[in-house]
């Protein structure tokens, strides 16, 4: 913990922590972890909590200390990181459901004609009809999935399913394409995204704007 000599306000701590003086993030990060984390914490499980927090801060730093930057000075600055982490960890959530819509429209490719349990056997009558209909949609999700994915370019195609079907690692994919890891991730990431953006045209049911 820094010492409390330098007890500056939030005011004047921002401006330090702008103008990059020697301390500031330090002295920053300790005064308002906590609440940076209550708020984290209010929103996510324990499991989450941990890794949005860290997260934060490294957006925070990645981008320039932005925030702090439109910060209206004079307002309470914990109320304003409130709202902040509320909509950080909207954004992660929205972010994680796709990832999940994602990888259950790829997962399944050799699931798309599966016959679902016939209707009398002892297997179909133990299924509820909410676990039916579950079936049913993600039966439909990979269709869709599928047919956004066969649009992709063909090297989107290989990252896509190399990574959520395959299970191949970034390295591995990186080798075959000849690039670099970080490279690797960039194209990746722009390739699931194409690929999530058709398959929210497609069903747009599945994708709900509101958490």
């Amino acid at each position: 913990m820094p010492a409390r000599l330098d007890d500056p306000s939030d005011v004047e701590l921002v401006d330090r922590l702008l103008r990059g003086a020697p301390g500031a993030f330090d002295l920053f990060y300790h005064r308002h972890r906590r609440v940076i984390y209550h708020c984290i914490r209010a929103r996510a499980g324990a499991i989450d909590a941990d890794d949005l927090l860290h997260n934060f801060f490294e957006r925070l730093i990645e981008r320039d200390y932005h925030i702090l930057k439109v910060w209206q000075r004079g307002t309470s600055l914990p109320i304003y990181l409130s709202r902040v982490i509320r909509n950080f960890v909207i954004d992660f959530h929205r972010a994680k459901r796709s990832r999940e819509r994602t990888a259950e429209a790829l997962a399944g490719f050799s699931l798309i004609d599966a016959p679902l349990p016939k209707e009398g056997t002892a297997l179909g009558a133990s299924i509820r009809n909410e676990e039916i209909t579950r079936n049913l949609e993600l039966r439909e999700l990979r269709r869709l999935g599928l047919q956004a994915w066969a649009k992709l370019e063909t090297r989107d195609r290989f990252l896509v399913c190399g990574k959520l079907h395959r299970e191949l690692s970034n390295d591995v994919m990186a080798k075959r394409l000849d690039m670099t890891e970080g490279a690797l991730r960039t194209a990746l990431s722009r390739a699931q995204r194409r690929l999530l953006d058709d398959l929210k045209t497609r069903a747009p049911e599945y994708f709900p704007t509101s958490v």
